[in-house]
C-alpha cells in the first residue's frame, strides 16, 4: 500500500453525516466527527471538555474561527515565502550579535558587515524526487500549501536505518523524548500518520536528520532535503489534527527544526520554528507544571489546542512534558546567543513554575516513592532582590541565588543558557561601564557560584553523551561572563582578568577533550558561536598587544609583551584548529572558523609587515 507523507488523515473512513452539506459546525469540522447541527451547542461539543465554546455556525459569511483560521494560512504562506527569498541571495552577510556595543572598547575582533538573513555559504539546494504531477517544490524552504510533494514513506529497512542513524549520531542538545518508546513506534508496521506512530512532521524531521547523519551515499529520492521538505508541510498540518500526542510531538518537530537551521548558519528559520516551539510549550502550559497558581483556564487557541492536556499517564510521559519545556528554553536561548534577538520566551510576563528536568531514570524512581538528589543552596540575600524582574518560581529563584534542584544534565543546560541569556540582555542594555551595579554584581555572583557547584557527578560520568553536553555547559559559563565583563575591561582589572581566564578556561576544556573518542564527529551547533566569541577574545588581545610594540617599548616590557602574544595565539590556534576539526558537519561552524581565520592571518601579517586586508572585505 502506498504511504504518502501528506495522508495524515485516519485509516477508517468518518461515518456520513446527515445534515446537509456544509451545515456541521466549525469543531466537528476541524475534529472530522459526525455532527448533529443542534444549536447553540451540538451534541459532540457538548460531550468533549473545552470545545462548546468553539461550536460555531457559518450561518453568514465567514466565522471568527475560519478569518482566524486564514489568517494563520496567509502568515504561514507568507513566511514561506520569507523563506524562499533568503535562498536566492547571491550574497552572504554575517550578522554581529553583539551589536550595540563599543566595538573599540570590546572584545570582538572581526569586523562584521550587518546581518541580513544567512551565515551559511550554501547555494540554492535543487531538490530532485521520484516524477509525479504533483511535485513543485524547487527548495526546502520555499515549501507552502501551493505546493505539494508526494513522497511514499521509505522502505521499512530504510526507516530502521535513519531512525537508529538519528538516535545513535544525534549528540546536540534537542531530543527530549525517551529514545527506546519512540524507536518503537516509529517502525511499527502501520500507515503514515497512524496515531500508534510519531506524527508526520516528527517522523520526517528524524527522517532527514537520520539522512544527515548518515555516511551513506546521497539516496536519489530519501535524501535530507528531501525529508525537510515534507517536514515543512507537515508542521502546519499536524496541529490541525487529531493525533493524541501533535502537540508534544510538533514541539519536537519545531525544536530538531531550529537546531536544524542552526547547524546550516540560517538565523531566518532557526528563530521562526524556536519561537513556534516556545509558543506551542508556553499554550499547552507546559510552563506550569506542579505549579501551585496553575489554574485550569480554557483559553481561545484558534482551532489548534483544542482542550487542556489531559494529566499524564505515567511517570515517563510527565518526564517528556517538563524536558519538552526546557529544551524549548535551551534552544531560544541558543538564538539569543547566535543572533542577538531577544528572547522568544517573556521572562516578565510568564510565571515559570516547571520544575528543573530529571533524567528518566530520576522520574521512575521518585514515582515509586524514593526522594530525589539532595538539594543544595547558594542564596545570596544581598543580591535576589537585584537579579530578576518579577517571573516564575523556578527561573526566578535560580537567579536569585535559591538552586535548590536541578543537577540532570538537562537542567544544567538549561541553567548555564538562562546565565549566558542573562548576561547578552544586561550587556545589551548596558553597552558601557556605567560602574558598579546591584544588578551586575548578581549576575557575576551567580556565575562564579555556578561554575563553583557544577555536580561532580557530570565530570565522573564517563558517558560520551555527558562529555558533550558538560562541555556545552562548561562553554555557555565561561561565555556568559565574557559577555557581561566585556564592556568593562579597559576600566577595570577585575572585569579584564575574569574576561580572559574565561577564555583561557574555554580552551583549557579543549584541550582536556579527546575528540578522537567521542562517537560522533558531530557537535551542539552552539559551540561553533561560542568558540568564535573565545576566538575574538583572543584576536582582540593580540591587537592590543601589537599596537602596544608599535610604539616602542624597553627590553623589559617587549619581553613580557612576546611572551604573552606567543600565548594568546597558542590560544587561538586552538579555537581554530578545533573548529576547523568540526567544520565539514556544520556550515555555521566551517564559516565562522573562515572569519575567525581571515583575522587570525590579518594579524600575522601585520605582525610580519605585510599588508592586511579588511575582515569585513572578506568575500564568502
Amino acid at each position: 500500500m502506498t504511504r504518502s507523507f501528506f495522508s495524515t488523515s485516519p485509516t477508517s473512513p468518518s461515518p456520513r453525516s446527515n445534515l446537509p452539506r456544509g451545515k456541521a459546525c466549525m469543531s466537528c469540522r476541524r475534529r472530522k466527527i459526525k455532527c448533529d447541527g443542534r444549536k447553540p451547542v451540538c451534541s459532540q461539543c457538548l460531550r468533549s471538555p473545552g470545545t462548546a465554546d468553539d461550536c460555531e455556525y457559518p450561518l453568514e459569511g465567514r466565522s471568527r474561527t475560519q478569518q482566524l483560521e486564514e489568517t494563520i494560512k496567509k502568515l504561514q504562506t507568507r513566511i514561506g515565502e520569507l523563506e524562499a527569498s533568503a535562498n536566492d541571495q547571491s550574497s552572504i552577510l554575517l550578522h554581529e550579535p553583539y551589536d550595540g556595543t563599543d566595538s573599540a572598547s570590546s572584545f570582538v575582533g572581526l569586523d562584521i558587515p550587518p546581518y541580513t538573513e544567512s551565515w551559511s555559504s550554501q547555494p540554492v539546494i535543487d531538490i530532485h524526487v521520484s516524477p509525479s504531477p504533483t511535485s513543485r517544490v524547487n527548495t526546502p524552504t520555499s515549501a507552502s500549501s501551493s505546493s505539494t510533494l508526494v513522497l511514499e514513506e521509505p522502505p521499512p529497512d530504510m526507516m530502521e536505518r535513519l531512525v537508529d542513524t538519528f538516535l545513535n549520531n544525534f549528540t546536540h542538545v534537542g531530543f527530549f523524548l525517551d529514545p527506546s518508546s519512540f524507536r518503537q513506534s516509529a517502525l511499527l508496521p502501520f500507515q503514515f500518520g497512524h496515531y500508534d506512530r510519531p506524527s508526520p512532521a516528527l517522523l520526517s524531521v528524524v527522517y532527514m536528520w537520520g539522512s544527515r547523519l548518515s555516511h551513506a551515499p546521497r539516496h536519489t529520492v530519501y535524501n535530507e532535503d528531501a525529508f525537510l521538505v515534507c517536514t515543512l508541510q507537515n508542521i502546519h498540518q499536524d496541529l490541525g489534527g487529531n493525533h493524541p500526542h501533535r502537540v508534544i510531538h510538533a514541539i519536537q518537530a519545531e525544536v530538531l527544526l531550529s537546531l536544524y537551521y542552526l547547524t546550516l548558519g540560517r538565523p531566518v528559520e532557526g528563530i521562526y520554528h524556536s519561537s513556534a516551539a516556545v509558543s506551542l510549550a508556553i499554550s499547552a502550559n507546559l510552563h506550569l507544571i506542579k505549579s501551585p497558581h496553575h489554574l485550569v483556564v480554557d483559553q481561545p487557541c484558534f482551532g489548534v489546542l483544542e482542550s487542556n492536556f489531559s494529566p499524564p499517564a505515567h511517570a515517563r510521559e510527565e518526564c517528556e512534558r517538563i524536558n519538552a519545556f526546557w529544551t524549548a528554553v535551551i534552544v531560544t536561548n541558543y538564538w539569543v546567543a547566535a543572533h542577538g534577538s531577544p528572547s522568544a520566551l517573556p521572562y516578565r510576563d510568564t510565571p515559570i513554575d516547571t520544575p528543573w528536568p530529571h533524567d528518566v531514570e530520576d522520574y521512575v524512581s521518585i514515582a515509586g516513592g524514593m526522594s530525589p538528589p539532595t538539594s543544595y543552596s547558594t542564596q545570596s540575600p544581598e543580591y535576589s532582590q537585584h537579579i530578576f524582574d518579577n517571573g516564575g518560581g523556578t527561573i526566578a529563584k535560580f537567579l536569585a541565588g535559591l538552586n535548590v534542584d536541578g543537577y540532570s544534565s538537562l537542567a544544567m543546560l538549561a541553567k548555564a543558557s538562562i546565565l549566558l541569556e542573562r548576561a547578552i540582555t544586561f550587556s545589551t542594555r548596558y553597552p558601557s561601564d556605567h560602574g558598579s551595579s546591584p544588578a551586575f554584581d548578581s549576575l557575576d555572583v551567580l556565575l562564579e557560584q555556578f561554575l563553583l557547584n557544577l555536580p561532580l557527578g557530570l565530570e565522573l560520568n564517563g558517558t560520551d553523551s555527558t562529555r558533550r553536553n558538560l562541555m556545552v555547559i562548561q562553554t555557555l559559563a565561561q561565555v556568559a561572563i565574557i559577555r557581561l565583563h566585556a564592556s568593562r575591561i579597559h576600566t577595570s582589572n577585575v572585569s579584564r582578568s575574569k574576561y580572559l581566564s574565561a577564555a583561557r578556561a574555554v580552551v583549557h576544556l579543549i584541550n582536556s577533550s579527546d575528540f578522537s573518542n567521542w562517537n560522533s564527529p558531530h557537535v551542539d551547533p552552539i559551540l561553533g558561536i561560542l568558540w568564535t566569541t573565545v576566538g575574538e577574545v583572543f584576536i582582540g588581545e593580540l591587537s592590543n598587544i601589537q599596537q602596544q610594540q608599535s610604539f616602542g617599548v624597553d627590553y623589559g616590557v617587549e619581553a613580557r609583551l612576546a611572551q604573552q602574544h606567543h600565548e594568546l595565539t597558542s590560544c587561538l590556534e586552538t579555537i581554530l584548529s578545533t573548529m576547523r576539526t568540526f567544520a565539514t558537519s556544520s556550515p555555521l561552524i566551517d564559516y565562522f572558523s573562515s572569519r575567525v581565520d581571515v583575522a587570525h592571518r590579518a594579524i600575522l601579517n601585520i605582525n610580519s609587515g605585510s599588508p592586511a586586508h579588511s575582515v569585513g572585505q572578506a568575500a564568502y
